[in-house]
């Protein structure tokens, strides 16, 4: 799969690489944003997306989820950053440009938990 931002950085689209196909359309937000990191899973069911407007989405990718973020947290300090998928379940680590580290963990309701700012 890969993965693609609108110029708006408000839609990801997701193409499957052997047929050159749309797989999911997902919107982040309606307002515009630089999109400064995009990563899959390890099983790539899960998406995460950092922008300017200091948030991070996480998209199921099961094909049952609307086209909407599972989760969304707002990042304190990560102008730009970079995400990627931890080993724990349902575990995002953030690095932004200036220094700080995040590890965030979310549950099934959405609701997030910062586990710490380094």
């Amino acid at each position: 799969m890969l993965a693609t931002a609108s110029d708006k950085g408000t839609l990801i689209r997701i193409f499957d690489t052997h047929t050159c196909l749309l797989m999911y359309e997902l919107r982040r937000g309606t307002n515009k944003a630089h999109i400064s990191s995009v990563a899959f899973n390890r099983l790539s069911s899960l998406l995460c997306v950092t922008s300017d407007t200091k948030t991070l989405h996480i998209f199921s990718l099961d094909g049952k989820s609307k086209s909407r973020s599972i989760t969304k947290h707002t990042l304190s300090h990560a102008l730009p950053s970079v995400c990627c998928f931890g080993n724990d379940e349902n575990t995002v680590i953030v690095i932004s440009s200036s220094g700080y580290y995040y590890k965030i963990r979310w549950n099934d309701k959405g609701e997030t938990f910062k586990r710490g700012t380094i």
